[in-house]
């Protein structure tokens, strides 16, 4: 009997030591640096694999503010328009380091932030000794191009916070009000962009609200206007009151809060004007049903919204984004060339900021493994009519509208399972092709570490 006992003792240690290994595997990687005296490095990310089936061929996975592709063209039909595609990559999939500076004797803390995913540029292949072939679809999703997301140092002391390098733009407080969504983002109508900076943020609390004012200068948005972009921005926020924002790979617990921002963009040309663009954005996000203990995803709703209007923020905060207008080479008068979406030659020959009007929402329910979101946006031209002249009449698109749904299903805490249901509507300036439309329905497997 004492030996059935013991033997019994020791298959339930053994069977408890496994447990305790696959527990503690679970928690996060810390590996311990020699040049920087108790200093830690953090590896984070995931393998993201998705499957994606559009009703037209207009997209990548990253689908942006990109147009959708009309079913006819000058009255021709249009193959991209009139036939769908699919697509399975694992081009998303992330790898991130954060190394972390224990606190000096005055107080000064520190850490560095180096994050890629394999989303880059992708050129042309060339075999070594011959003419540059075209890119296949073979290598553009099997031999992917890795990119940087982040690379910055975060330096803090007690409320003050410098941050210098590539990281979230300021406008729209990024990442805090992005939507629930598991498509490759950004989505339609979102603020979305990282960039070269150097922000200083200071914090203050009371109680259990805090009050975040911030501003920095910015990569400009093109090197010759010689000078940088500027941004501001405030956001009051509650430390209490929080409810569960689920997007893509990332579950994040944000208070109730609005915030406000805006963005100045400096643009030169030779002898074709000297606009500077501007936009002010407004964030706000409610936690209708909120945490129960501001931790505990279970049982939560949010509902948040974004609002943007200004000139010269497409394809910089717009991923994409030009609403059919063209771009602005370094012909002529211009002197210089100009990234689509910013700016175009407007009816007079000279260079004029796009208008732009965008705004989102989206609402959010959480269970402890579930959640589930829907949300809307839409983006207006203001001032397409400027561009005539120099751009296609008919490629105009005044008007982008976009509505999901998607859902999450995390079966353990380093799984997740997502599902998107899409749809995005373009009106063109075009009486006799009026809308394009396109459906996207995207599964995705998230593991994550």
């Amino acid at each position: 009997m004492k030996m059935k006992f013991a033997a019994g003792a020791l298959a339930a240690a053994a069977i408890a030591s496994v447990f305790t290994v696959r527990a503690s595997a679970l928690e996060p990687l810390t590996i311990g640096t020699s040049s920087l005296k108790d200093a830690t490095l953090r590896l984070y990310g995931f393998v993201e694999t998705d499957n994606i089936y559009d009703t037209t061929q207009s997209f990548n996975e990253e689908q942006g503010n990109n147009a959708v592709q009309k079913r006819t063209a000058a009255g021709v039909n249009n193959f991209a328009g009139e036939h769908a595609r699919d697509q399975m990559s694992v081009r998303n999939s992330r790898l991130g380091l954060e190394l972390n500076v224990p606190a000096a004797e005055s107080g000064i803390k520190a850490k560095g932030v180096f994050e890629m995913d394999f989303l880059g540029n992708n050129g042309t292949n060339a075999t070594p000794g011959t003419a540059p072939g075209t890119q296949t679809e073979r290598d553009f999703f099997n031999n992917p191009t890795a990119r940087v997301r982040h690379a910055f140092m975060d330096i803090t002391k007690d409320e003050l916070a410098l941050k210098i390098g590539q990281t979230w733009s300021l406008l729209g407080w990024q990442p805090y009000y992005f939507p629930g969504e598991s498509v490759v983002q950004p989505g339609v109508g979102q603020l979305y962009r990282r960039f070269t900076q150097a922000r200083f943020t200071d914090t203050h609390a009371f109680g259990d609200w805090t009050l975040e004012s911030a501003a920095d200068l910015a990569k400009p948005a093109e090197m010759a206007s010689a000078s940088p972009e500027y941004h501001a921005g405030l956001r009051f926020a509650s430390t209490k009151i929080k409810g569960a924002s689920i997007s893509g790979s990332g579950t994040s617990m944000v208070g109730l809060s609005a915030a406000v921002s805006a963005a100045m963009i400096p643009v030169r040309t030779a002898n074709a004007g000297n606009p500077t663009g501007g936009a002010v954005a407004f964030n706000a996000l409610v936690p209708i049903i909120p945490s129960s203990d501001g931790k505990d995803r279970n049982n939560t709703l949010i509902w948040a919204g974004e609002f943007m209007t200004g000139t010269g923020v497409g394809g910089l905060e717009y991923s994409g984004l030009s609403l059919g207008v063209s771009g602005v080479t370094n012909t002529g008068a211009t002197g210089t060339a100009i990234d689509s979406g910013i700016a175009g030659l407007n009816n007079g020959g000279n260079v004029e900021l796009i208008r732009y009007r965008a705004f989102r929402t989206h609402l959010q329910y959480s269970l402890a493994k579930w959640s589930l979101s829907t949300g809307y946006a839409q983006v207006e031209g203001r001032n397409l009519d400027r561009f005539t002249v120099n751009s296609t009449p008919t490629s105009l698109m005044p008007k982008i509208q976009y509505g999901y749904v998607a859902a999450f299903y995390d079966p353990v805490n380093w799984l997740r399972f997502a599902f998107e249901a899409n749809q995005t509507r373009d009106t063109y300036n075009d009486s006799s092709n009026r809308f394009a439309l396109n459906n996207r329905y995207q599964t995705t497997a998230f593991f994550l570490f």
